[in-house]
Parts: structure tokens; C-alpha cells; sequence
């Protein structure tokens, strides 16, 4: 397989009986980190990332969601926000503050990165709606 070259956004619809499970992008290909962006539209508060470490060894993934540009995000002095996951393990991050982290193009940027051996993860990203 290859690695994801962006984090797909599933936009959640208010008072919606439920959505299947979307599928999740995939990153298993290689020792390095990846660096993908969430096209979400300048509004990270309304994100949440659902990360899952695939890796196939005892191996922690280090997910790294980059301080954004300054513009628009004032508060980026703060730096970037670092979640270590373990092997089979699933983290929630987010919601994300877009003063901190929104990029000027209006994305998230987040990287993975492997303790050792190929990386393996599965990313989702829900963007809830603004009410």
C-alpha cells in the first residue's frame, strides 16, 4: 500500500440518526515521519482526530499536531501539541484551538512519527457542526 497524502474531513450533520464508520486513512509505508494536513476550513475547534497506532512491533507513534501560521493564529508562540500513542492503542485529540494551530491556508497540519520500524496508523477526522 502507500501513505495517505491528506487527512480526509467527514463533516458531521446536527441531529443526524448516525453515520457508518468512515474509512480511514492509512499510513503504513516506510521508517520516517509524514506530515499530513485536515482541509478544515479555519475552524479546529470544531475537529477531533481519532488516531489508532497499526504499527505491526511494539512500537509508540508520536502524533504531532503543528503550531499554525501567525497570522491568523496569534496564540502559535504556544508551539505545537504532542500525543504519544502505544501499539493497538486509539487516541481522541482535539478539539484543537485554531489561535494555536490553524495554518494560513485554513488547515490543520499533523505529524506522525515512528519510535522505530515502519509507521503504521489509521486516521479519521470529524468535524463537528457549528450550531
Amino acid at each position: 500500500m502507500a501513505n495517505a497524502t491528506a487527512i480526509t474531513v467527514t463533516t458531521l450533520t446536527p441531529d443526524a440518526a448516525g453515520i457508518a464508520q468512515p474509512t480511514a486513512d492509512v499510513l503504513d509505508t516506510g521508517s520516517v515521519a509524514v506530515t499530513l494536513s485536515a482541509d478544515v476550513g479555519g475552524l479546529s475547534e470544531l475537529v477531533l482526530l481519532e488516531v489508532k497506532n497499526t504499527a505491526g512491533a511494539a512500537n509508540n507513534l508520536t502524533v504531532t499536531v503543528l503550531a499554525g501560521d501567525n497570522p491568523p493564529a496569534q496564540r502559535a508562540g504556544l508551539g505545537a501539541l504532542e500525543t504519544v500513542i502505544a501499539q493497538n492503542a486509539t487516541k481522541i485529540i482535539g478539539p484543537l484551538e485554531s489561535a494555536r494551530f490553524i495554518q494560513d491556508n485554513g488547515k490543520l497540519d499533523v505529524t506522525f512519527t515512528p519510535a522505530a520500524g515502519t509507521i503504521g496508523a489509521q486516521i479519521r477526522c470529524y468535524k463537528l457542526p457549528r450550531r
